[in-house]
């Protein structure tokens, strides 16, 4: 087998893996910004104020900033696919608490606190492992100037 059989070989899985990968970005780049579309009515449905949905989001915002150095600690001693399959479930049990979310608490504990610890798990190895997945510099794209 030839050398150019092996990388093709070894490329052909990357597009599912670097797939899920952007998929799992999006996801966290999105959070942080998806509920302020719907502030008022999320503060209807929940009976309560503009103000304590704002402090949900602030609260998510922080808890993924303070806790992502942790995070990408948490990465190098445990693996980055623990870390990251460990982000997912986090992150979808803070997703599904929000979805059926009564009050204010309830959005409070799955958006702020188990969506930005989820957050913080996700994004270290996200960069880590597209790193890994194209480790030559000429795999990679680069932006046109």
């Amino acid at each position: 087998m030839s050398d150019t059989d092996r990388e093709q070989r070894s490329h052909s899985g990357h597009g599912s893996v670097l797939a899920a990968l952007a998929l799992a970005q999006f996801i966290c780049s999105f959070a942080g910004s998806n509920m302020n579309v719907m502030i008022n009515d999320i503060s209807e449905d929940l009976d309560t104020t503009v103000q304590g949905v704002q402090v949900s989001i602030t609260l998510f915002l922080l808890v993924m900033a303070a806790l992502m150095i942790p995070g990408g600690k948490l990465t190098d001693l445990y693996g980055r696919k623990r870390c990251f399959l460990a982000g997912l479930v986090v992150y979808a049990v803070g997703a599904l608490l929000c979805a059926v979310a009564s009050g204010l608490g309830v959005l409070i504990l799955g958006n702020s606190i188990l969506e930005g610890i989820g957050t913080a798990l996700l994004i270290p190895p996200v960069y880590i492992l597209a790193t890994l997945l194209y480790p030559d510099m000429t795999s990679r794209p680069v932006p046109s100037e």
